[in-house]
């Protein structure tokens, strides 16, 4: 606004005609700020209610009364320059508002003034403190939600190599099992064909020889009848502890103990081994695949004892603890089995029992020096 542009009838206007002109009424607010001193000479309606104050009041202010801290756009210097400059404001109340103030210097009748067009913008920059909060919000979700998105993919890789693990132990135990039903039948067929199947041959034989000696004339001897019944009692005797094996239905309804001591009786009754059980502490919670496997390795022991050790006695021991059952199985035969390439080798019965307690999650060992016996150890984890 030129200065020419602020003549009236043709001479310079005063600092109050031109409030009256130009501020009174004006719908915005306005201050007429007096140079050099700052002093606040006019303001309209509009400024009073921004600032809180009655006019009266705010004419005796000063600009730096109601500036928060005074930019150096605003000192009293004549060369103070023109334009528009954003601060905070104190208000009557005593709180601040961000006003942007928009300055023009002009030269009237009676002095120099700025007049000052202002803008409270504090909503504005509440608006946009509001908005940045909310997107430095959104960027911390957005990391948190990465970062959940990470960890969420780590565990999924996580429990699908778990699965993968699980599906492989179970293949893995599918097979064991697989692999010692296999080497149970074997047992079973060698026993038969070696046990029962050698006795019945031998009564055969000796039935063909007398009937071929009744046939000539010779009388049939009560002698030779009961060497054939004793046979067959034999190999029946034997035939009942094969299925006794196969299938040791008494073990649904009797506990471990009583089932080993059965077993070690019955082995020493049918051989001249002397066949010891050691049972210490309660079974009778036993689950029974647990209990079923126990016996089938103390079963096997006993076996290869009979056929491999040359023993004279043999003790099994059961020992039942809070969380474990310890096995141990000894004989006085002649040892020298704890080899690994005896313990591994494919079929043995050192590995069927050992296939065994890897499935119960347990530890199997065995020691055997040549002419000293063998003991083997086995500790088994109880739920």
């Amino acid at each position: 606004m030129s200065n020419s542009a602020l003549s009236y009838s043709h001479e310079p206007l005063s600092i109050a005609h031109f409030f009256q002109l130009a501020c009174e009424q004006h719908s915005a607010p306005i201050l007429i700020i007096g140079l050099p001193d700052g002093e606040i000479l006019h303001s309209n309606r509009e400024a009073a209610k921004l600032y809180g104050y009655c006019q009266t009041a705010l004419h005796a202010m000063k600009l730096s009364d109601i500036i928060s801290s005074s930019p150096p756009e605003f000192s009293a210097q004549p060369a103070a320059p023109e334009g528009c400059i954003t601060s905070l404001h104190r208000i009557g109340d005593g709180s601040l508002r961000t006003v942007t103030m928009y300055a023009s210097r002009l030269s009237l009748s009676d002095g120099e003034i700025l007049f000052c067009i202002l803008h409270d913008i504090s909503g504005h920059v509440q608006i946009e403190r509001t908005n940045e909060h909310l997107e430095k919000i959104r960027e911390q979700l957005e990391i948190i939600v990465d970062e959940r998105t990470r960890q969420l993919n780590e565990t999924l890789e996580h429990l699908r190599l778990e699965e993968l693990a699980r599906r492989l132990i179970e293949s893995n135990v599918t097979t064991i099992r697989e692999k010692l039903e296999d080497q149970e039948r074997a047992r079973v067929a060698r026993d038969i064909h070696d046990g029962i199947g050698q006795s019945l041959q031998a009564v055969k034989l000796q039935l063909k020889m007398r009937q071929a000696l009744c046939k000539q004339g010779e009388a049939c001897g009560g002698y030779a009848l009961n060497e054939a019944i004793r046979e067959i009692t034999s190999a029946s005797t034997e035939l009942r502890e094969i299925i006794l094996a196969l299938h040791p239905l008494f073990l649904v309804e009797t506990n471990l103990d009583v089932a080993v001591r059965a077993m070690c009786e019955r082995t020493a009754k049918r051989t001249n081994l002397i066949v010891r059980a050691e049972c210490h502490g309660a079974y009778r919670d036993i689950s029974s695949p647990i209990k079923l496997s126990i016996f089938r390795i103390c079963q096997e022991a006993l076996s290869n004892i009979i056929k491999h050790a040359r023993s004279g006695s043999a003790t099994v021991l059961l020992e039942r603890e809070s969380r474990a059952l310890r096995v141990v199985i000894r004989d006085d035969g002649i040892g020298g089995v704890s080899c690994p390439s005896v313990i591994h080798q494919e079929g043995s019965g050192l590995t069927i029992m050992r296939e065994r307690v890897e499935l119960l999650n347990g530890s199997f060992s065995i020691v055997s020096p040549p002419g000293l016996g063998t003991v083997i150890t086995l500790m088994v984890p109880l739920p």
